[in-house]
């Protein structure tokens, strides 16, 4: 069995990530000795904004840069010991549900009202285990088919225009609790529950709510990031009718491939990557882009153009008690 010398470090918090030599963000991960359990240089690592940064400083490449030879072939002389797989650590399923609400103090739920209808939008949240948290903070709970809670995801969006504005928090961190296992599921797994319903997978839980909204058809799940799908958690799926939405771009290109290697038979929709969008964009920004098309064709959306170009027409409305048809 070959022995993996360098690795990635494994996610343990923000502490486990460090500013990117290229975007400036605390977005990189550094490389790990196994055998030493230290790390190499500061920019040997990768960075998680693969479509925004791209960086990536191999250790292949600094051993490399530093002349040193780097032997691929590493091949660990004793046997390693083999550790019982830890069981993944869970939260209290109370504390999750005593946040489904307070969605006045939600920014993200404030920037889909724009779009969608007030009841609909907070039904879609509690469906989806989408809470709320101090500071107008959404938090997204992963929980799985039988009702584990496995973590929460944490991050505060400008109300207006839907973007993140903070880094990602977790809820164990956040309740200080020790030891946690953190093994990350799906965001929206605890509605695989019909195989007949369609599934679709995006990029990002905010496109998961997003999607639902849009296309009720499917049960929409979602992954962290373009690299946490894999071929695994994919063919873990294979008694499901599969639909990926990746992100336009890099993502459209890496999903196909997975999508084609997977060992039964997976769509990926090229809606997005054939949309009049910038390179990047996702469901999110399909859906906005729809939403604000159908509002601008709408009669109020018409009047309110009408009105920028000729203020006038605003006092004869307001005179005339006009409404929209």
């Amino acid at each position: 069995m070959t022995y993996i010398r360098y690795s990635l470090e494994k996610y343990s918090g923000m502490k486990s990530r460090y500013l990117c030599p290229e975007c400036d963000k605390r977005t990189l991960t550094r490389y790990i000795d196994n055998d030493t359990n230290i790390f190499l240089a500061d920019y040997v690592g990768r960075c998680s904004r693969e479509e925004k940064c791209g960086y990536h400083f191999t250790p292949k490449m600094f051993f490399e840069k530093v002349v040193y030879k780097f032997d691929t072939n590493y091949v660990q002389k004793t046997k390693p010991t083999i550790q019982k797989p830890q069981k993944p650590s869970c939260i209290d399923s109370k504390i999750m549900k005593s946040t489904l609400g307070n969605y006045n103090q939600n920014n993200f739920a404030q920037g889909l009202y724009q779009y969608f209808n007030k009841t609909h939008v907070d039904a879609i949240l509690k469906k989806y285990c989408v809470g709320t948290a101090k500071g107008n903070k959404t938090i997204f709970w992963q929980v799985n088919r039988i009702g584990e809670v496995r973590t929460g995801k944490i991050i505060l969006y400008d109300a207006k225009t839907l973007k993140r504005t903070s880094n990602i928090n977790w809820a164990h961190s956040k309740l200080n609790i020790k030891d946690f296992n953190l093994k990350q599921i799906y965001f929206g797994a605890h509605l695989l529950i019909d195989t007949k319903i369609p599934v679709a997978i995006a990029e990002g839980e905010k496109n998961a709510i997003l999607g639902a909204l849009h296309y009720p058809q499917y049960n929409w799940i979602a992954v962290g990031g373009i690299n946490m799908l894999n071929l695994s958690k994919l063919n873990a799926l294979k008694n499901y009718d599969i639909t990926l939405f990746p992100d336009k771009g890099m993502a459209y290109k890496k999903w196909t491939v997975f999508a084609k290697d997977a060992d039964f038979p997976v769509k990926v929709d090229s809606i997005i990557e054939r949309a009049d969008l910038p390179e990047g964009s996702d469901v999110a920004d399909l859906v906005v882009s729809i939403k604000r098309l159908e509002y601008n064709n709408s009669p109020k959306g018409i009047t309110e153009q009408m009105i920028k170009i000729n203020p006038v027409l605003n006092k004869l409305i307001e005179k005339f008690d006009l409404v929209y048809e």
